[in-house]
């Protein structure tokens, strides 16, 4: 397609603002470990659990932005990910790779049947059904003696490749913020895919996709285990950073934490999840350190977030350049005041018309 002159119309060479502060992001994360001062510290309990919280987080997300469904099955299908891991280490004495091998089928066989029951459904429906599912896993891991009922399954040993000892943890946070990128680099090449296109279509009118001839509910399902296969990926680098596998993963109060993550970090952004992942991880180890109630400063900073940033801390930015924005017009005079000024409204319809005859 050529411009009025005849000419190519020139395509923008300017980098989106949000790859900018994505890449700032990922190159903060890969230096933290040579910046702060007690790394045995931060590198396990804050970078890592950042890392899994946010994946975990991401696979929620995705299915929120794209496909319109908000599922609270998540944490218990990345338990399952990591009971799947434990069993197979500790009670059948498998090798590390085909363990974790085990794991991720076990979390994302968990996603499909969840889908089988829940993909018809919509809204509260869903949300209801999926957190259900959640808590019979978590009764079910609590009184399950081949589980270890509340003790869990313990210790669950990091692998260790000789050349690599993911006992040390800036192995473990390297492999755990490289895998955190991976998710969502999958995540965003799936949402620009034909596949990710027709989710959002059904997102959108799931009656019109219908009539277009989409198998509305195979879609759903699929997106619902792709989700899950995240979700596992997630529950692979809980269980190896906590050396257990617990009920207290797959709590309603971890699957809460997860839902405070997606909310503050942005429940329509895929990267604000890890955003609000490290503002809970900080949370956790330090707000006891300002106040005893801790738990309630958490919830007036979620509070906070929901009052002032409702799109999350990830839209923020655009939030307040979009009311920077608003200030500008509103001190910019009106430009049009007199009738001379105005342009012509045959003039571009005749200019339209003469160019196509032309073309």
């Amino acid at each position: 397609m050529t411009g009025p002159t005849g000419s190519a119309p020139r395509r923008s060479s300017r980098i989106p603002y949000s790859w900018i502060i994505g890449g700032a992001i990922v190159i903060f994360a890969f230096v933290f470990p040579y910046i702060v001062d007690r790394p045995q510290f931060w590198l396990p309990n804050v970078g890592v659990r950042t890392c899994w919280l946010g994946i975990i987080a991401l696979s929620l997300v995705f299915l929120n932005r794209y496909v319109g469904l908000l599922s609270l099955a998540q944490v218990a299908i990345a338990g399952i990910a990591a009971y799947g891991i434990g069993v197979s280490l500790i009670r059948l004495e498998l090798p590390v790779i085909p363990s974790i091998i085990i794991g991720l089928a076990a979390g994302t066989a968990a996603g499909f049947v969840t889908a089988l029951i829940a993909a018809r459904t919509r809204a509260i429906y869903f949300l209801m059904i999926t957190l259900a599912l959640g808590q019979v896993f978590y009764a079910y891991a609590s009184q399950a003696e081949d589980l270890g009922g509340r003790g869990g399954l313990r210790p669950v040993r990091k692998p260790d490749f000789g050349f690599i000892d993911f006992n040390d943890a800036t192995y473990t946070y390297f492999l755990a913020v490289t895998v955190a990128v991976l998710c969502y680099l999958l995540c965003r090449y799936v949402a620009s895919t034909s596949f990710g296109l027709v989710l959002q279509g059904i997102r959108d009118s799931p009656a019109r996709m219908s009539a277009l001839g989409y198998r509305v509910n195979r879609y759903r399902t699929a997106a619902i285990t792709f989700a899950a296969f995240i979700a596992s990926v997630g529950g692979t680098i809980m269980v190896f950073d906590r050396a257990q596998a617990d009920p207290s993963m797959v709590s309603l109060t971890s699957t809460l934490d997860v839902l405070v993550v997606a909310v503050i970090g942005g429940i329509g952004s895929l990267g604000g999840v890890f955003v609000g992942a490290l503002v809970l991880a900080l949370l956790d180890n330090f707000a006891q350190d300002l106040t005893d109630r801790y738990m309630t400063l958490t919830g007036l900073i979620f509070i906070i977030v929901l009052l002032f940033a409702p799109s999350g801390l990830a839209g923020l930015g655009p939030q307040v350049k979009r009311a920077i924005d608003r200030r500008r017009k509103e001190r910019t005079p009106d430009s049009v005041s007199s009738p001379q000024h105005e342009p012509s409204a045959t003039q571009p319809a005749d200019e339209a018309i003469h160019e196509g005859k032309q073309r």
